[in-house]
């Protein structure tokens, strides 16, 4: 046997559109039908063509097929012999028919995506949104969150569970001033994962969720799940809930960006309540959502950028009434370039090639890189990279309650 007769036998067969088209009923019925009513069309246009004005041009004979086939009916072009009127009457029934048909199509169509919408099984086309991969009994507590924090009117969310259509139904219509969608699947799949437009997302949030069967580790779901993120997109921010903190260190591994430990300030809540009265209700107004987001970062003004800490507080409080309470830092990614020799050495074509083969770039996001510091004292100087933790005034106007 011949090479180009193994190579024949090894490619895949694939039907022309010819095949195709002859071995789908619908779509030979479909040209079966254009066929007949294309005919029709010549064939009036030929009898009322010496005539009928009517039927002088290709344009008038195509808008009087649209506007009879449409069953519109204007009546300004309009045959007037006997044979051409009575051809004409198998065009108007085939037309009704075919148009009768369209009209049932799309609607089915359409109602079929909207089913699927709510069955959370079609596919959500979103671009800078929010994906919470989860569900648990902070999922309200989240989006509450998200949306308060959110520099949009109306934010996107999209939720990937498992959970029942009735449940995320019921829980997107107690958030009406989002626009929230849902994906339902597994969060650990990489295809459940792209129909939620991962690809495209802004940030995902990853809470503890045992999963469908209620047997399964949720730091091991949450630990998957984050693997399967970042192979989707490897600079959508992620923030992962923790249950247990020893498996912290496998989390950072895989690329979590923030990780938020599951009941970590529950004991010193407690225990404020009862030995430092007060503290907890300033905590809790702190973190209230329904009056907006008291707790925000913003960027420092220009003019306070190489100033000192305690003008910073002064300017905040002074002209927007906020105070400040410290300073987020985003230390600047780590760039093999500032490390290789500038006379090119064979070392640095070695490491430079090698970084190509891989389709990796030379700049390296660092982990761990926001560094939070409240309250960093009087002197401390404002940097370019520097955010700003301020507490809106409204935060305490109903302490005590």
């Amino acid at each position: 046997m011949t090479s180009d007769a193994r190579a024949s036998r090894r490619r895949p067969y694939r039907p022309g559109i010819f095949r195709i088209i002859l071995r789908d009923r619908l779509i030979r019925w479909l040209l079966l039908v254009s066929a007949v009513m294309f005919l029709l069309v010549i064939a009036i246009s030929v009898l009322e063509a010496s005539t009928n004005p009517g039927f002088d041009s290709i344009t008038d004979i195509a808008y009087w097929a649209v506007v009879t086939l449409a069953t519109v009916g204007y009546g300004d072009i309009s045959p007037s012999g006997g044979p051409a009127r009575a051809l004409t009457i198998p065009f108007i029934v085939i037309g009704v028919v075919l148009m009768s048909f369209m009209t049932a199509t799309i609607a089915s169509i359409l109602t079929a995506t909207r089913i699927r919408e709510g069955r959370g099984l079609q596919k959500v086309n979103r671009n800078h949104h929010v994906v919470v991969c989860g569900y648990n009994g902070n999922i309200e507590g989240v989006l509450d969150g998200i949306i308060a924090a959110s520099p949009r009117s109306v934010p996107d969310i999209v939720l990937i569970n498992t959970r029942s259509d009735t449940e995320n139904s019921g829980l997107i219509e107690r958030f009406p001033e989002a626009n929230i969608r849902f994906v339902s699947g597994d969060y650990t799949s990489e295809p459940v994962l792209y129909r939620a437009s991962l690809e495209k997302a802004s940030s995902v949030i990853i809470l503890a969720d045992p999963g469908p069967d209620e047997h399964s580790k949720p730091d091991d779901r949450t630990l998957l799940a984050a693997l399967a993120v970042k192979s989707v997109s490897r600079n959508v921010e992620v923030c992962a809930e923790l249950l247990d903190d020893a498996n912290e260190a496998h989390l950072r591994r895989a690329g979590v960006d923030q990780i938020v430990l599951s009941g970590e300030f529950s004991g010193f809540l407690l225990s404020s309540s009862v030995m430092t009265p007060g503290i907890t209700q300033a905590i809790r107004e702190i973190m209230r959502t329904d009056t907006g987001n008291p707790i925000r970062r913003v960027p420092f003004p220009p003019d306070l950028v190489g100033g000192t800490f305690h003008a910073a507080a002064v300017a905040f409080l002074e002209r927007e009434d906020t105070v400040l309470l410290g300073v987020i830092t985003e230390r600047k990614s780590f760039n093999m370039e500032d490390f290789l020799s500038g006379d090119e050495s064979v070392i640095d074509s070695f490491i430079r090639r090698k970084f190509e083969e891989a389709g990796r770039s030379l700049e390296v996001e660092t982990k761990g890189r926001l560094v939070v510091s409240m309250n960093p004292g009087k002197d401390y100087r404002i940097t370019p990279n520097d955010f700003a933790v301020v507490l809106n005034s409204q935060s305490g106007s109903e302490a005590g309650r």
